[in-house]
């Protein structure tokens, strides 16, 4: 056991060797000591004599770290408010205190640090060399406080963070666009990926953490404990070609009639495919002779290949406005609608960010089942 020389006297005899959680002493007579201030894990080993850094003038400053010592912000602010201004009258003025309640605050933080800041003289004040490395160190923390709280306050409003999403094929016609354009216009300082795949590998990345949620077909997840299911507004499928196909025009488009032709789809989940081949009480396997998981290649298989392929009304929502792809009115009619809904983890709490999100594929959706059924009336 032996003294150590720490800020403002002999500190209580503690093992040179010593380091805990409650006080890290390292002390000027150890030449490594800077290294040590520099890396507070490091045990205060004391050997040799003391090098010309440690007789500086801030040569008897060691570390000492209490944990019990917590300087708040606020006297931190009324510190460097003195620290700028250098008189406690114009300091007052700037934090906003009275010079006596603003002197009682830096003896505070003086008697919490047990080291004098400023030096006082009649016509003001001056920087001890504690004062400096204080005043050095505290403009950075009081920085990063300001740019905490904005960043929480801009969190809150969704304005602000990272968010990852997976989109489904459907999805990522539909919600892509508008979730560019909703982010870059209303929350430019968010940090939106969007990862698209089918709905097993979107839900491994969910299950991962890789993603926050994501939107693709739900069916067959209910049961799944891990997960919180938000159902999105629906509308049906159907068949489509082009306006020069042979099947274009007709009033009705049997089942038959159908599969006579070659069928092009969206890359479907074993759910989907099976309400197809219930609509036409045979296995599609063979029928089907194009698949891709982009709405994109699909209309092209209909365009420029002749196929009649199958989707979703709002994905081919340009191509039925130009009319360069028109719907087949089937009979019997195809009333099976896509389960898609919005997924994430059960036990989390979605981010501000990824509640926008969600309120914008909610509300998308909504508009597109609303057109969905004003056209099926007319």
């Amino acid at each position: 056991m032996q003294t150590l020389h720490g800020l403002g006297g002999p500190l209580p005899a503690v093992n040179a060797d010593v380091s805990h959680a409650g006080m890290v002493v390292y002390t000027a007579d150890c030449p490594g000591f800077v290294e040590a201030v520099q890396r507070p894990s490091m045990r205060g080993r004391c050997r040799g004599s003391p090098s010309a850094a440690a007789r500086s003038t801030a040569g008897r400053i060691i570390a000492v770290i209490r944990s019990r010592t917590v300087v708040n912000i606020r006297k931190l602010r009324h510190a460097l408010g003195l620290a700028q201004h250098l008189t406690f009258s114009r300091a007052s003025v700037d934090v906003n205190l009275s010079q006596p309640a603003l002197s009682r605050s830096i003896q505070s933080i003086e008697a919490e640090l047990g080291v004098a800041l400023f030096d006082r003289h009649p016509n003001g004040v001056s920087l001890t060399p504690y004062g400096k490395v204080f005043a050095e160190r505290a403009r950075r923390i009081v920085m990063e406080a300001t740019e905490l709280q904005r960043d929480l306050a801009l969190m809150q409003h969704g304005e602000f963070g990272e968010l990852s999403i997976g989109l489904g094929a459907t999805p990522a016609i539909l919600l892509t666009g508008p979730l560019m354009d909703h982010f870059l216009r209303e929350a430019p300082q968010v940090r939106v990926s969007i990862k698209r795949g089918r709905r097993d590998t979107l839900l491994r990345r969910l299950l991962e953490e890789h993603v926050d949620l994501f939107i693709g077909d739900i069916a067959q997840l209910e049961d799944h404990a891990d997960l919180q299911l938000t159902r999105l507004p629906r509308w049906p499928s159907g068949f489509f070609c082009t306006p020069d196909h042979p099947l274009a025009g007709r009033d009705a488009v049997t089942r038959d009639a159908l599969l006579q032709h070659r069928l092009g789809s969206i890359e479907l989940s074993p759910w989907a495919l099976s309400d197809l081949c219930e609509y036409f009480e045979c296995s599609l396997d063979a029928s089907i002779s194009f698949r891709s998981d982009d709405f994109r290649d699909v209309e092209a298989a209909a365009s420029v290949g002749g196929m009649v392929v199958f989707g979703n009304s709002a994905a081919f929502r340009d191509a039925l406005r130009c009319r360069t792809l028109v719907e087949l009115p089937l009979d019997p009619p195809f009333r099976r609608e896509a389960r898609l809904g919005l997924v994430t983890l059960a036990a989390r709490t979605l981010s501000p960010a990824a509640m926008r999100a969600k309120a914008l594929a909610e509300s998308v959706f909504a508009d597109y089942a609303a057109t969905a059924l004003g056209a099926a009336q007319r």
